[in-house]
């Protein structure tokens, strides 16, 4: 590698925010860059491209600006067919081609899939990550992957921030109309998303300033509700962990894993700002099978990508 070629461009790409490195052959990190979501589902391809660019531009700076990459590794959400890995191989492309980076080695994937290669390498392992939105994939430490979840706001994402927070609204519009209880979450709401009347609820979430990152927002909501013992909050947090269960124990039994030693990986904001569905979902894989090694992550995901960039080809 010469002085003007870094050894790796590795970019975590979500629904909320976007994060690029760039990395030597140690995996120490010698510029980083930050950006809003790049999940084309949720801001569009425009949308998707503008925020790889700001990211992967600030990274670049940060090192003195552009210089060769051997391998760069675009972990990224939203890429779930092979519609989707069509269109966001264009938005990389492009972003690719606007900055006019070289690269020697280019690898576009799930951001979910990276991370779990990257962290288990040739291990069996599962990553579930529940942030924004939620998906799993499960390795069984040779050549089979699978997936379960992860089909977006609009249709899953089941048991993430967005879900929580769409059905906190839901309840609120509910106990407006009479067909629910009433519950705590009508003012934690209002006066988190800044509105006085449930009204202008409804109304935003039909205008064009309705996101899917503020409604993730409100599964901090739902827990101070539940946590100030709020009936309708938990049994959407109860709901919530239901449906993470039942994606870990699908993924585990489609790869065929649990009779065998595995790590399961816990990873989103889901797990780190809510230890009620943390908890229930560790107490009840434990129950399930004794093979599990039960890991929350800590470290940011962009770290797990190093690793899966590093080692690809």
């Amino acid at each position: 590698m010469n002085k003007n070629t870094i050894e790796l461009l590795a970019v975590d790409g979500g629904g909320t925010k976007t994060h690029a490195v760039l990395v030597n052959a140690e995996g120490t990190i010698l510029g980083e860059g930050r950006a809003g979501a790049s999940n084309y589902q949720v801001v569009g391809e425009d949308g998707a491209k503008e925020a790889l660019i700001e990211a992967v531009l600030a990274a670049f700076t940060e090192v003195g600006g552009l210089v060769n990459v051997e391998k760069a590794v675009f972990a990224l959400a939203g890429i779930d067919t092979s519609k989707d890995e069509k269109i966001v191989e264009g938005v990389v492309q492009r972003v690719v081609t606007d900055l006019s980076i070289k690269i020697g080695h280019l690898l576009i994937e799930n951001d979910c899939l990276s991370a779990l290669l990257g962290a288990t390498q040739n291990k069996a392992g599962i990553l579930l990550i529940a942030g924004t939105g939620s998906i799993v994939y499960a390795h069984d430490g040779n050549k089979r992957i699978v997936r379960s979840g992860g089909w977006g706001h609009r249709v899953g994402d089941e048991g993430s921030g967005y879900w929580i927070g769409k059905h906190a609204i839901q309840s609120v519009l509910k106990m407006q109309d009479g067909r629910g209880e009433r519950t705590l979450l009508t003012r934690l709401v209002l006066d988190k998303l800044g509105f006085n009347r449930i009204e202008d609820l409804y109304n935003w979430t039909y205008s064009d300033s309705y996101s899917v990152d503020n409604v993730g927002a409100l599964a901090a909501v739902v827990d101070e509700a539940y946590k100030l013992g709020d009936a309708v909050s938990k049994r959407i947090l109860d709901h919530a962990t239901d449906e993470l269960i039942l994606l870990i124990k699908t993924v585990m039994e489609k790869a065929d894993i649990q009779q065998e030693d595995f790590d399961l990986i816990l990873q989103g904001g889901v797990f780190h700002h809510n230890t009620y569905i943390k908890n229930k979902v560790l107490e009840s894989i434990q129950q399930y099978t004794s093979k599990v090694n039960l890991i929350l992550a800590t470290e940011e995901p962009i770290r797990n990508i190093i690793k899966r960039g590093l080692k690809s080809r």
